[in-house]
């Protein structure tokens, strides 16, 4: 169902952007929605799940009266942009119909499933004009923000290396069944921990030159991999590993010529610098922040509807979370095989630390 709508800076003054979220699943239910309504910017207006009836008991629980259909065709007459928060192998097709009625996109990370379908997209947006967005929402955190700017800055001096790590044990939690479906969600912990930073290790660094991994899948999605990522221009090298059957704490520490910076990977952590040979650590942090959990969620929604409105790239645009997909693909094209020793039948307190493996 094509549509013809307003251009983007043609909105009504005093109208909110409309908007739809769709997928009704535990991640628009529980963030996107509640986000969204928390927001004076936006009005949901339209719920869409091929499950009609989850989504009108979405409606009811948060007491709105939103177009409810099975289908995005079918609400696009009604809303300005959408919120895609569906399993990853279907964001493809819900995106381009969007896009090619000159919606614009918010759509819940990773871009989609693939580089090709991701390309897809893209192309889609950049045809019609409409803003696209990923959800890499840890990219509103302030923390991060302060980061970057304290990377770029060089107040710490010459990365030479950095480690990301983080893991949880039990496995993989069913309240997500597409997870376990390597083709719908397009891989295993590496997409579903492991993106946010990967997009993340991007912003701060750009593109690696090099890579290699070593993953447990032996054709499902893997619950552990390891990354390594060289960039011959800064001779900067970096690690990454994940885990969904071993605890790691989640944790960035970025090794300089300077000292170390340990950036606990949380809402409220701070930034915090050990200078070699010193005994005392510099803490630095936002002037003036707001104490309490940033609600992200809020802040992406809300930096959308700006990019939009203003016909500007939002914060993480297409491009950037096509980049992030060509990096999966290129890690997982290289991938060798784990050692199964790593985590099988141990207790998390008796494997080292990952982060203690590559920093010694």
């Amino acid at each position: 169902m094509a549509t013809t709508s307003l251009n983007a800076a043609e909105i009504p003054t005093g109208r909110r952007f409309r908007l739809a979220i769709v997928g009704t699943g535990q991640i628009g239910r529980q963030s996107h929605i509640p986000a969204a309504l928390a927001s004076d910017e936006v009005e949901v207006t339209a719920l869409v799940d091929p499950v009609v009836e989850r989504a009108r008991q979405v409606a009811r629980e948060y007491g709105i009266d939103p177009v409810i259909a099975p289908d995005v065709t079918e609400v696009l007459e009604d809303i300005d942009g959408a919120i895609i928060a569906t399993p990853n192998h279907t964001h493809g097709d819900i995106a381009v119909a969007c896009l090619a009625a000159r919606k614009s996109v918010l759509i819940e990370k990773p871009l989609a499933h693939s580089y090709a379908d991701g390309l897809r997209i893209v192309e889609a947006a950049r045809k019609s004009g409409a803003t696209l967005e990923v959800g890499y929402c840890s990219r509103f955190r302030n923390n991060v923000l302060l980061l970057k700017q304290l990377l770029d800055a060089g107040t710490f001096g010459r990365v030479r290396r950095f480690v990301h790590q983080a893991g949880s044990a039990g496995g993989w939690a069913p309240m997500s069944g597409y997870n376990l479906d390597r083709a719908t969600a397009g891989g295993g912990v590496l997409v579903v921990t492991g993106s946010h930073f990967l997009d993340r290790m991007l912003y701060f660094w750009g593109y690696p030159d090099s890579m290699e991994f070593m993953d447990d899948s032996e054709g499902g999605p893997e619950a552990n991999c390891r990354a390594t990522f060289r960039f011959s221009g800064t001779g900067l090298e970096g690690h990454a590993i994940y885990s969904k059957t071993v605890f790691l704490p989640s944790v960035l520490v970025i090794d300089t010529d300077r000292g170390r910076v340990v950036f606990e990977d949380s809402d409220e952590s701070e930034v915090v610098f050990r200078p070699h040979g010193e005994s005392v650590e510099q803490v630095f942090r936002q002037r003036n922040r707001k104490r309490g959990q940033e609600d992200v969620f809020r802040l992406q929604i809300e930096d959308f509807v700006r990019a939009h409105c203003d016909r500007r790239p939002p914060l993480v645009d297409g491009e950037q979370g096509l980049a992030s997909m060509r990096l999966v693909e290129q890690l997982y094209a290289c991938r060798k095989s784990m050692n199964a020793d790593w985590y099988a039948g141990a207790k998390p307190a008796a494997i080292p630390s990952a982060l203690e493996r590559t920093t010694q």
